[in-house]
């Protein structure tokens, strides 16, 4: 599958210019593919809202890939949660590392119960029926 730059967006002045970044890309077949980097907590999680938010607004399927992120708290999981609950029709999937602190997280929360969740990009952009003819 073909990915194309569409934006990056770095934190601020506020003195943790790494604890976040999310990254925008473009499917070839339309999709957004959300890319969060670092750390997901309460003081990042206003961060990562707009981005995913305004994605969901856009898109009719957007996929979460949280395979970058070191850690996730519970502002995190909620953030992700308020994020499926906005999707209004649009298909929604995020992908995680196995054996990542985050899947260990999700995992320990019974998560999968809540999110769609993935650990293969490719069968996660198919699931979310971004790729017609495969």
């Amino acid at each position: 599958m073909e990915y194309s730059k569409r934006e990056d967006m770095r934190p601020g002045d506020d003195g943790r210019d790494e604890a976040l970044t999310v990254h925008i890309d473009d499917s070839a077949d339309g999709a957004a593919i959300v890319i969060l980097s670092g750390e997901l907590d309460l003081g990042t999680v206003p961060r990562m809202e707009a981005s995913l938010l305004e994605q969901l607004e856009q898109r009719g399927a957007v996929l979460v890939d949280l395979s970058a992120l070191s850690f996730i708290d519970s502002s995190g999981i909620a953030a992700l949660i308020e994020a499926k609950q906005s999707a209004n029709g649009s298909r929604l999937g995020f992908l995680v590392a196995p054996g990542s602190q985050v899947d260990r997280v999700f995992g320990i929360a019974s998560i999968g119960d809540t999110l769609r969740l993935f650990s293969d990009r490719e069968a996660a952009m198919t699931a979310l029926g971004t790729r017609e003819g495969d």
